[in-house]
């Protein structure tokens, strides 16, 4: 049997209130090539409960402990036979052409990591914005890089070779993936699609909403290594 073409990867830690509809979202896209690798990471509420009632196999779900995401992620990506790799989020909801969409957008343009613009939900589902920050453009993400990151991380898909050639992710508090990107952008081609991809979570439980000293500590650092890759790209 051959490989699937995209590798799907979601870590989900006690998040059993919109769970299932972020799976749905995935097992109903308009491109089929594609594995979906779930990685239950230490939950203690209903997580497992919801993911027994899957039964599409395509669906591979793996239990570790609680280490994560920078863990569960890797773990993720090891378990992959993909070629590509696509982010997914326990708390979102994919578009059903997303896959289809970013994967044709990657061929055509030869990308190693392509981004989407995203409309932001509330709890029950409404429409609450969008994001239209991530830069159209090669050149575009790489300067902006200096100052925030260029890519909204659930939305992402990227080569995964590449990607473990520059080490995966690394303990950057909730900012790994920045700091992964400007392991990547400076060496290979990398867009964002202009077009909305991906419904984007906003509620008061996200990790990324914690704000904290090591979080800003950690982005002053990841700014100032995207300017030092950008120079001597390593």
């Amino acid at each position: 049997m051959n490989n699937p073409t995209i590798s799907v990867i979601m870590s989900v830690y006690n998040g059993e209130k919109y769970l299932h509809e972020a799976i749905s979202s995935i097992l109903n896209q308009t491109y089929k090539d594609f594995e979906y690798i779930i990685v239950d990471d230490g939950s203690t509420d209903g997580t497992k409960h919801i993911l027994s009632f899957f039964s599409d196999s395509r669906i591979k779900i793996f239990e570790k402990n609680h280490e994560g995401l920078v863990s569960a992620l890797n773990f993720a990506m090891q378990q992959s036979s993909g070629e590509y790799i696509a982010r997914m989020d326990a708390d979102d909801i994919s578009k059903p052409d997303r896959l289809e969409k970013q994967l044709q957008f990657m061929r055509i343009n030869n990308l190693a990591l392509c981004g989407s613009r995203v409309e932001t939900i509330d709890q029950a589902n409404n429409k609450t914005g969008n994001y239209h920050f991530p830069p159209i453009g090669l050149n575009k993400a790489r300067v902006y890089a200096f100052f925030h990151n260029p890519f909204i991380h659930p939305s992402v898909m990227f080569r995964k070779d590449i990607v473990l050639r520059a080490g995966g992710y690394r303990h950057f508090v909730h900012i790994e993936d920045y700091e992964l990107w400007t392991r990547i952008i400076y060496k290979y081609p990398s867009d964002n699609i202009k077009e909305y991809l991906l419904q984007y979570r906003i509620h008061g439980g996200q990790i990324t909403r914690k704000s904290n000293f090591t979080m800003r500590f950690n982005g002053i650092a990841v700014r100032f290594l995207a300017v030092w890759r950008c120079i001597f790209r390593f």
